[in-house]
């Protein structure tokens, strides 16, 4: 049964994951808990591998429609890359439930910052200017690191990043697909040697999950305004904070 059940929620995370411009890591890891999975060693690096593969599939069809700052993505894609693993070393000196907490904190303030995001307007495309990109790959170093550490791929701190420095909500989702990409491959490739995988179950969610991010994408980069990016991305980070606080507590 969950053969069919779990690649079939992993297609809806990954569709909802492509509209936002991110791997499916930042939800698809919770999701994954509450099936039982072990964390550090199941949930982390199968989530990170769909990470990279929903990543590359949105990154495909927001290329396509232009929407990519190339100038930003590339410089954040490799420093991020350079640092997750760092973030994966440190996890080895936390518990798992302090791991929990963490992200528990992280998911309600970056729903609180893209509930209410700066005025957007679509019809420009707002790209920063190159001040604003200092800054954001300064925060980058630090994101990676973090990242790491959580095992969700550098996304769901990058996007809101991205909006924090100037960017329409549709530029900062179509840019932070690319930058995703190979840091969720750094910190998988370091989990690996520990991982425990299902691999007819890993086959079969790579496939949903692929198809899932691309449509989303393609969804998004048609038909989705700024501000409905940013309230949708906040929406789901406060459902998982929600869900996470009640395992936490109970």
């Amino acid at each position: 049964m969950l053969y069919v059940v779990i690649p079939l929620v992993l297609f809806g995370l990954s569709f909802l994951a492509g509209m936002l411009g991110l791997g499916v890591a930042f939800i698809a890891t919770p999701v994954l808990g509450i099936f039982g999975f072990e964390l550090k060693h199941v949930i982390m690096p199968w989530s990170l591998w769909l990470n990279g593969l929903t990543a590359i599939s949105g990154a495909v069809a927001f290329a396509r429609r232009r929407m990519v700052d190339w100038r930003m993505a590339i410089p954040l894609m490799l420093l991020t890359t350079a640092m997750a693993p760092l973030g994966v070393w440190l996890l080895k000196f936390v518990p798992t439930a302090v791991v929990w907490w963490i992200y528990l904190v992280v998911l309600v303030f970056l729903a609180v910052r893209m509930a209410f995001p700066p005025p957007q307007d679509d019809a420009k495309e707002i790209v920063p200017k190159p001040a604003a990109r200092l800054k954001g790959v300064v925060a980058g170093g630090f994101i990676g690191v973090f990242a790491g550490f959580l095992g969700v791929g550098p996304g769901f701190l990058m996007m809101p990043t991205l909006v924090m420095l100037g960017y329409t909500a549709r530029i900062a989702a179509a840019t932070n697909s690319v930058i995703v990409t190979l840091p969720s491959y750094s910190a998988f490739l370091t989990h690996l040697p520990a991982a425990r995988f299902d691999w007819v179950m890993l086959g079969l969610s790579s496939v949903t999950a692929l198809v899932g991010a691309q449509l989303g994408a393609r969804f998004m980069a048609r038909r989705v305004r700024s501000l409905l990016v940013a309230r949708l991305f906040a929406l789901a980070l406060v459902g998982l904070a929600v869900h996470r606080a009640y395992l936490l507590l109970h």
